[in-house]
């Protein structure tokens, strides 16, 4: 057997062997420097291709994983930002209509005023007065 055999993990197996993740890491490193290919480190350490070969496609998207996760980490504050600016102008956009409709009721207030001052006609109605019935 292998050098690394002996740092097998004591925990309980479904099936084959377990390496401990320092062994993993190990191995792995080892095959991406370039010091061994995956055939050698399987003789080298007296583990299966197979084996080696799940290492290093695990340890490949792992990084693939966090290298897509760092990139939406990195993403977010612009989506944040972008968010908050479109918050911001509905803002000032509702701002404008509020504004608009007070002008408009101020307008018709006059205007309700004006008619029932000079044209002598009541228009607003009196609180708790009764409909006429038909």
């Amino acid at each position: 057997m292998g050098k690394l055999t002996e740092q097998k993990t004591n925990q309980s197996k479904t099936y084959g062997n377990s390496y401990s993740l320092s062994v993993k890491q190990k191995v792995v490193s080892e095959i991406k420097s370039g010091a061994f290919s995956n055939r050698s480190a399987a003789k080298r350490y007296g583990i299966s291709r197979n084996t080696i070969n799940s290492w290093v496609i695990e340890d490949s998207l792992l990084t693939f994983k966090l290298s897509n996760l760092r990139e939406e980490v990195m993403a977010k504050p612009v989506e944040q930002e972008t968010v908050v600016k479109k918050l911001n102008k509905q803002v000032i956009e509702l701002q404008k209509a509020l504004e608009k409709a007070n002008l408009k009721l101020e307008t018709l207030e006059t205007l309700i005023k004006v008619s029932e001052q000079d044209l002598k006609i009541k228009i607003r109605k009196k609180s708790g007065a009764k409909q006429s019935k038909l």
